[in-house]
């Protein structure tokens, strides 16, 4: 990268000047960033240093609220995620494009429903509602009548292998005995 040139304190004062013409008390840094990154990159480009530049928003009071004085480093990272499109901004620009098209395309208009020709729907007519409500179950008859075992046979006793003791559950795992 190229050596910028050092400005002197005029130039600098010069530039907080022009700095503070366009800062009102108040403004939130990154979308004032954002508004004024062509002509911060300007400067750089005709051979400001981000340090100057920085130097000289620092003195027109251009600072987060902390007010801590910018660095270049910082000052950079800043412009370049001010740069960057805001979230959603594609979504949003699709979409008033799309809106856009619609807003020319005019839509055919609607014949006029006068309630004569609207006809009942089929379940209305039979007398029963098409939608049912959910009935609740009775867990008690059901319960009774499903998860018991016919009265004729007996349930199958549940057979568990014996829990490995302490001392076999380490040998696997210190792998001094197999998982037979």
């Amino acid at each position: 990268m190229a050596l910028k040139r050092t400005p002197s304190d005029d130039e600098i004062n010069a530039l907080a000047a022009r700095f503070l013409a366009l800062w009102s008390s108040g403004d939130v840094i990154r979308p004032w960033l954002r508004l004024h990154a062509e002509m911060l990159l300007a400067l750089v480009q005709s051979g400001w240093s981000w340090a100057a530049i920085a130097r000289a928003m620092t003195l027109a009071g251009i600072t987060y609220r902390t007010g801590k004085p910018w660095t270049a480093d910082w000052l950079q990272s800043e412009a370049y995620r001010a740069r960057l499109p805001l979230k959603g901004y594609r979504r949003r620009n699709q979409t008033m494009s799309s809106q856009g098209l619609a807003a020319q395309t005019p839509m055919p208009s609607a014949p006029p429903v006068s309630a004569q020709f609207i006809e009942p729907y089929p379940s209305d007519v039979a007398g029963e509602p098409e939608f049912q409500p959910a009935r609740f179950i009775d867990w008690e008859v059901r319960r009774l009548a499903t998860d018991a075992p016919p009265a004729d046979e007996q349930a199958a006793p549940i057979i568990r292998p014996p829990a490995p003791t302490y001392d076999e559950v380490m040998e696997r795992l210190l792998g001094k005995k197999s998982p037979s």
